[in-house]
């Protein structure tokens, strides 16, 4: 039984038919939402009857748009843990300290939440192929509800992104389709190809949104049916912010959870944060950032397409939008796996850089109940690593020569002499080619060599440094070394 009352651009207004899957409106283009009948939701779910349930989202399954039990796809999604801290509260001074530990759902990400909600909708809905523009935790969770549901699905991905090599080992493993192409442009346009034979995802779609709702339905229940004073929340799409204020409305509508809502403290990374700059300026839309994220990659949306809602979330709350620094967002990731054991992504160490700063400068009081949101485990992003060991000589070496003795089993002739021609600086793919048949005496075709070259980028051994228009009109890639790839010439 489905307790949905409509569907609703969160732009126009328009009410929507229940019929396809819809990603947007098609008046204005704006993400919809999912309203439902919150009186005949409570005549049906108490805190008793959800007490009673399995855990993981599908105990509020009224609160969601799932029609039948039959089409409901789980990994084990939600229940995470609500992790009551110690040392870091004692560090400081706030004794009702929370952390929302998203890291432990099936792919190491609260993205679980959403994709198992859309993937259930598919299986509705009887398609049979998925498909997103995503080599972050999107991509991730799509490939790992795809094949726990026998959905085929398919990866698009940009040379131009910043890959982590933790999800895009992950997204081979579940299984999925990859294609790579050069810009977001080609994302979009390969997409659009996509969406005439399949279902495309994304992180805006109504059903994905509905799904990651249930961490604050969750948080609520563990601190007994109570809101925390505050809620501190990574905002990349502004869509996680943007439904945990929904949430609360519900509960609160439901007659779930009666209390004084909780005031929300969305964060960014100061590298990208046009939601931060929209609250600052006291502006309800929310300009395009331009540049990227130096290091919380899942974050770094330039155009947030949930970014107005999310907005007009914490202003409704009485919170605030704020952004930290990269180097902080580092000393986060150490602090919180140090104090409280939980090793999380760059991205969702943001929060507690921010917190850092909130109770340093009293935004927060010491008699505060807080809970910040942990979206995503640092597994994802190995890389960080070396940064975390940046002062400790002993173990950088270390870490150097296992990653040494990595690469060096996979570098075969031919890529080392390309490493070696990269040492004396930047190239490109024809005259690297060259270099090798005059220098080494290695012919092989300039196809191979631009073969080698994506596979040493894949390895994080090489960068494209930059693009150059030739008099011919052509694209010319320049390629070089990496600290990695330097260390990796060294030993060899």
């Amino acid at each position: 039984m489905s307790f949905i009352s409509g569907l609703v651009c969160t732009g126009c207004g328009k009410h929507l038919p229940q019929l396809p899957l819809r990603q947007v409106c098609p008046k204005c283009g704006k993400f919809i939402q999912i309203h439902y009948d919150l009186t005949a939701v409570s005549n049906t779910m108490s805190r008793g009857v959800i007490g009673g349930r399995p855990g993981g989202i599908w105990r509020f399954k009224e609160l969601l748009p799932v029609r039948s039990i039959e089409n409901m796809v789980s990994l084990g999604e939600g229940g995470t843990f609500l992790h009551r801290c110690d040392r870091l509260a004692r560090e400081q001074r706030l004794p009702n300290l929370y952390l929302k530990d998203e890291t432990i759902n099936p792919t190491g990400s609260f993205i679980d939440r959403g994709m198992a909600v859309e993937i259930s909708m598919t299986r509705e809905r009887n398609i049979s192929r998925v498909s997103c523009g995503s080599a972050g935790n999107l991509g991730v969770s799509l490939a790992a509800y795809a094949a726990r549901a026998e959905i085929v699905s398919k990866i698009i991905m940009a040379k131009s992104d910043v890959i982590d090599m933790g999800k895009f080992y992950q997204i081979v493993a579940y299984g999925a389709k990859v294609e790579m192409v050069r810009t977001h442009d080609e994302i979009e346009s390969a997409l659009r190809r996509e969406g005439g034979t399949c279902h495309v995802v994304s992180s805006t779609s109504p059903y994905f949104l509905e799904g990651i709702k249930t961490t604050i339905f969750e948080i609520v229940e563990q601190l007994n049916w109570s809101f925390p004073d505050w809620i501190i929340v990574p905002m990349g799409s502004g869509g996680h912010m943007t439904q945990i204020w929904k949430g609360v409305s519900e509960l609160r509508g439901t007659g779930l959870c009666e209390d004084d809502p909780p005031r929300l403290i969305g964060v960014q990374s100061n590298s990208c944060s046009p939601i931060t700059r929209a609250y600052t300026l006291g502006v309800d839309e929310v300009p395009p950032w331009d540049g990227v994220s130096g290091i919380a990659h899942d974050i770094g949306i330039s155009s947030p397409r949930c970014g107005t809602t999310a907005l007009k979330a914490i202003r409704e709350s009485g919170g605030l939008a704020m952004s930290v620094d990269d180097g902080l967002i580092l000393d986060a990731v150490r602090q919180l796996a140090r104090l409280e054991g939980v090793f999380a992504e760059p991205a969702s160490a943001t929060v507690i850089a921010a917190l850092n700063d909130l109770v340093g400068s009293g935004t927060i009081a010491s008699s505060d109940t807080v809970v910040c949101i942990i979206t995503g485990m640092g597994l994802k992003a190995p890389e960080v690593a070396r940064d975390l060991v940046r002062d400790r000589v002993g173990l950088q070496r270390l870490l150097s020569n296992i990653e040494g003795r990595k690469f060096t089993g996979v570098v075969g002739k031919s890529k080392r002499r390309i490493l070696e021609i990269l040492l004396q600086g930047e190239s490109y793919g024809y005259e690297i080619w060259k270099r090798l048949a005059d220098d080494f005496g290695i012919r092989v075709k300039i196809p191979s060599v631009y073969q080698h070259l994506g596979e040493l980028k894949a390895a994080g051994l090489i960068i494209q440094t930059r693009t150059e228009r030739t008099y011919q009109g052509k694209d010319r890639a320049y390629y070089a070394l990496t600290d990695r790839g330097r260390h990796l010439v060294g030993n060899l």
